[in-house]
């Protein structure tokens, strides 16, 4: 955007030295064959898109960022094309690989699901969603999910980190009540109504680095822990299973100024905490203004009513199959496709290969689209030469832009979702809903199954106790020294290269960035501390 900026800016002084800058501006094509007001259109977006980006708007306008995103990347882009259609160059390598992605999400988005199970903390502030994945996506790792509820709003789409996966594909979300969307969720669920949920996750997750640390060092502040919980989820499985490779080390600090939200704590990461191996090391504080007493007690995460084909652990609730009589559910106009019978949450490549299917497509549609919007550019002058007439270069040279925008995204955009995409989703879709199939992947609902196992760890007072159990880790208030924790973990440990994993708030994750860098030059050649911010905020 600064090149884009000073390309525009010194343009318009040169134009205001030349005492020239209204006809310049103004020009649509008929002085040059640069179209000087669509690239200033263009610019106008471009500032537009960068302004509504800033956090100051993301975090206190959602809206405005989320409808200016999506509204001014496209005028950017067209105008840009009709002010000099070379600008392909430019956009290509960035442009494709965005197609790439939203060819994949437009295909996730057709497909419909529902909640699996839920939960919400007892002060009504943090919603736990679980979304069952389909057998497809089975050791596939997910960091990240897009959520769309067609009953809340057929149009806004919510980024979340998947807190946790569990061996049989089932993602578990955090959610914070920020505002609207959430409160009209929160809603919901308390009135235990069945919801549609059409969600898209990205086909593959990033590699594992927490696997290969010698030790790691955990900290999180506030519902942003969510994104670290799936690391500190994924290291205590491992070892439960008895993997070679993990740390043997793991220091977790949580910092929270609402007590509560440690309540979304996994028990198997709680009493992996309180085992007597001191494998792991877990520190809670506390940062709310109000001081915690004994009295605030039961505060949890409270179950409710489940609203899917999944039964409770002790076998003593009906499962989903045609002997418990389950009828498929049904959303009627949930998807823009009318599949509207709830399936698990459908991967969007199925494999590296379907993957690199849907990625060399978009890049042959995208170079086939140029082409052919260049050939009309071609078709035209050669008409105009076979007539003897003189060819209005100005013209056409605004309009092959806009063509060639066109042209780029149809073919970028169609090809590989109508071959590669629509019609396999169209055929599992069909195999998974025919009367007879013989995979579990439809879902259904169960009037009145309740789930009685806690989701997470209950508050009392200045204790996170396991449910069931007098275990419990204490809640310490004020704030901690990063510094003083990382320094304290290469000095029990001994270890050479420390992984230190942050997800919380900027001023969260500068303070630990300050504290590793200020460690990193005053230990030099001693202990390394290898910085990866996992999450903040949008």
């Amino acid at each position: 955007m600064i090149v884009t900026s000073l390309h525009g800016i010194l343009y318009y002084i040169f134009w205001g030295i030349t005492h020239d800058f209204w006809h310049e501006f103004s020009d649509w094509s008929t002085l040059h064959y640069i179209n000087n007001l669509a690239g200033s259109i263009s610019w106008f977006f471009g500032l537009a898109l960068w302004l509504t980006s800033m956090e100051w708007c993301r975090r206190g306008f959602w809206k405005i960022y989320y409808h200016f995103h999506m509204v001014c990347f496209v005028g950017f882009m067209l105008f840009a094309y009709i002010h000099y259609p070379g600008s392909w160059i430019y956009f290509t390598p960035g442009l494709m690989l965005w197609c790439v992605d939203l060819v994949m999400r437009s295909g996730a988005f057709a497909n419909t699901t529902t909640v699996a199970n839920c939960g919400v903390n007892a002060t009504e502030d943090v919603v736990t969603l679980q979304i069952q994945g389909s057998q497809r996506m089975r050791g596939c790792p997910l960091h990240d999910i897009y959520v769309l509820l067609p009953s809340i709003s057929r149009w806004q789409w919510h980024p979340f980190t998947i807190s946790q996966q569990s061996a049989d594909g089932m993602l578990t979300v955090r959610i914070k009540k920020y505002g609207n969307w959430s409160s009209r969720l929160l809603n919901k669920l308390k009135n235990r109504e069945s919801m549609a949920i059409r969600a898209s996750c990205p086909p593959y997750g990033g590699p594992h680095q927490w696997r290969q640390d010698e030790v790691v060092v955990v900290l999180a502040g506030g519902i942003a822990s969510t994104a670290v919980l799936r690391v500190l989820s994924d290291l205590v499985a491992r070892r439960a299973q008895g993997k070679a490779t993990g740390p043997h080390r793991v220091f977790f600090v949580w910092a929270a100024r609402h007590a509560v939200e440690f309540c979304v704590m996994d028990l198997a990461v709680a009493g992996a905490s309180l085992n007597s191996d001191g494998w792991l090391s877990t520190s809670l504080f506390y940062t709310g203004k109000e001081p915690l007493r004994a009295s605030d007690l039961h505060e949890k995460l409270d179950s409710l009513e489940k609203v899917s084909s999944r039964g409770s652990e002790s076998g003593s609730e009906p499962r989903a199959g045609a002997d418990a009589g389950a009828k498929p559910l049904t959303f009627p106009l949930a998807s823009p496709f009318w599949w509207n019978r709830a399936r698990k949450l459908q991967p969007q490549a199925t494999g590296p290969l379907h993957l690199a299917i849907i990625t060399a497509l978009t890049f042959f549609g995208g170079f086939v689209g140029q082409f052919v919007t260049y050939s009309w550019y071609a078709e035209m002058a050669t008409h105009y030469a076979s007539i003897g007439g003189s060819y209005p270069y100005l013209e056409y040279y605004w309009r092959q832009g806009a063509l060639s925008a066109f042209g780029v995204m149809v073919g970028a955009l169609g090809l590989p979702f109508l071959t590669a995409v629509f019609l396999p989703g169209l055929y599992r879709y069909w195999r998974d809903t025919r009367v007879g199939s013989s995979n579990d992947e439809q879902m259904a609902a169960f009037d009145g199954v309740w789930d009685p196992s806690s989701m997470g760890c209950e508050l009392a007072g200045d204790q996170l106790m396991i449910p069931g159990t007098d275990l419990g880790i204490p809640i310490a208030s004020g704030r901690p020294d990063f510094a003083a924790v990382l320094q304290a973990a290469a000095k029990e440990t001994g270890a050479k290269h420390v992984g230190v994993y942050v997800a919380g708030p900027d001023t969260l994750s500068n303070s630990a960035h300050s504290s590793v860098c200020q460690l990193n030059r005053v230990l030099g050649g001693g202990t390394y501390f290898d910085f990866h911010k996992m999450a903040g905020f949008l």
